[in-house]
């Protein structure tokens, strides 16, 4: 039994976590749940061994505990998967294995005996990838099955995974599922931190909800439905909007045609008009993410062109697309969104007064942290003020913070890839609301996701990709989850 016990911690004037219980037992899956904010981030590094506590105490099999950093815990049984990877895109798969670790011939690295380690985590995982592929020629989702077989490889007794799955599409996320309900059989002890609230009543055995640093529920899962836990996180449950009536008329905006990729995109072809939100669907690597990346400038197509708004062609450079009016709003939000060891102001305006140069070549800090304070009032920024780092700020924070950026940047077309991964809740109602505002104000959006419910709830259209190709596009009574998953998983519309 991995138990914590009155465990408080404090961040200057703010109070993280307020004397919390939780007891994790072996063979046990323990969901955390809460809206970014409510102390769940805290808790977890607290038990990884990343943060120590103010006051409190751990005890692991009865006997106290205190670990100085992750590696001592990891090395009594304690292994971590975090929702912000901790990998290094600049070394290959094998060592990002097993970094500090590695088994050694003499005075070398044994890499055979690595890859023979790793294979069969790596089986398990179904991870096909070469050992020798550099990181960072990986996509998130497979970033983030290196990191759970880096944790797996410890053969860990107690295993904490925040947020596993989300950057997994659908079949993925199913398969890790099931490698957790083993490692339940095994006799593992899971804390699984998790938004998708249709996972935990799937895997949980019990579950813990936190809310302003303190245990509002702890129960078993068998005594709870979905309502419970989000009135536990928000207080209330929250509404589901009704439709708005956006005005999408008119011309196509956005105009994709012939687009086509090597091994990527086949002759795409797809149109967004004005005040219309329009999804991309598809299953990793079926190519809805980069039909964003070519608009955005980040891939460029071998045939084929984008026209913009303005009329003109998209630039084949993401500064020449900022330029056009062109925001792109990502999921994977520490390695390309943000500057997570610079403030909160600093970060918002590096779009607006940078790259724009939108209050001239030597901008006023004072307005650049007006503007900034406007818009965390606008989108419910948790912090206690602009010149916070964005690192000390809850993951749903810290996106939201994405979303001010380009915000502040006024763009004509809004680019979204998987923008709420990993938020909660209420962090994702407010994201939503943002998004309906920027359509409703005649902006072109066009989001990518890996939650077909996030595109059911929010687009006039979905488009679905299937290896390289647009198979299927969905609209009114037609856009369901199952059309949607069908679509995916066969390259055909429902008959």
């Amino acid at each position: 039994m991995y138990r914590a016990t009155g465990v408080r911690k404090r961040f200057g004037g703010v109070t993280a976590l307020a004397g919390v219980d939780f007891a994790l037992a072996p063979g046990s899956v323990h969901a955390l749940l809460g809206e970014n904010g409510a102390g769940k981030s805290t808790l977890v590094k607290i038990l990884a061994g990343a943060l120590a506590p103010d006051a409190g105490r751990l005890t692991l099999d009865g006997r106290a505990v205190t670990f100085p950093n992750t590696r001592v815990a990891a090395r009594r049984g304690v292994a971590v998967v975090s929702q912000e990877l901790n990998v290094f895109p600049d070394l290959d798969v094998l060592a990002n294995l097993v970094l500090t670790r590695e088994p050694r011939r003499g005075v070398l690295v044994d890499r055979a005996e690595m890859a023979r380690r790793a294979a069969p985590v790596l089986a398990e995982l179904e991870f096909d990838r070469p050992l020798r592929t550099k990181l960072g020629e990986l996509t998130l989702a497979e970033r983030q099955l290196v990191e759970i077989a880096r944790a797996l490889l410890d053969e860990p007794t107690v295993l904490i995974l925040d947020e596993p799955t989300s950057a997994l599409p659908v079949d993925r996320a199913e398969h890790l599922l099931g490698i957790v309900d083993r490692l339940r059989n095994r006799g593992v002890a899971v804390l699984y931190v998790s938004h998708l609230l249709a996972e935990v009543m799937l895997i949980a055995d019990e579950v813990t909800v936190l809310r302003d640093g303190g245990v509002v529920l702890a129960r078993p899962r068998t005594e709870l439905a979905v309502k419970d836990i989000v009135t536990a996180m928000v207080g209330t449950v929250p509404a589901r909007p009704a439709p708005v009536a956006r005005d999408a008329g008119g011309d196509a905006a956005l105009v994709l045609a012939d687009l086509s990729v090597p091994g990527v995109l086949d002759g795409v072809s797809l149109s967004v008009r004005r005040g219309e939100i329009v999804g991309c669907a598809g299953k990793a690597g079926s190519g809805h993410s980069a039909v964003l990346e070519v608009v955005a400038g980040l891939r460029t197509a071998a045939r084929g062109r984008v026209r913009l708004p303005s009329g003109r062609t998209a630039p084949r450079t993401i500064r020449g697309a900022v330029r056009s009016g062109v925001a792109l709003v990502p999921g994977d939000r520490a390695r390309v969104g943000l500057m997570l060891d610079i403030p909160v102001w600093d970060n918002v305006s590096v779009v607006s007064s940078g790259a724009l140069g939108r209050y001239g070549p030597l901008p006023g800090r004072r307005r650049l942290v007006a503007a900034a304070e406007r818009l965390v009032r606008r989108l419910r920024i948790r912090a206690d003020s602009v010149h916070d780092l964005v690192g000390r700020l809850s993951g749903g924070n810290q996106q939201k913070v994405v979303f001010a950026k380009w915000l502040a940047a006024e763009p004509d077309v809004v680019l979204l890839d998987d923008p709420t991964r990993g938020v909660d809740v209420g962090a994702k109602a407010d994201m939503h609301e943002i998004i309906r505002e920027l359509a409703a104000a005649g902006r072109v959006v066009l989001i990518s996701s890996t939650d077909p419910d996030e595109l059911v709830e929010l687009c006039d259209r979905v488009a679905v990709f299937h290896r390289g190709r647009l198979c299927a596009e969905l609209s009114g009574h037609e856009l369901t989850q199952a059309a949607l998953l069908h679509a995916e998983a066969t390259g055909e519309a429902v008959p």
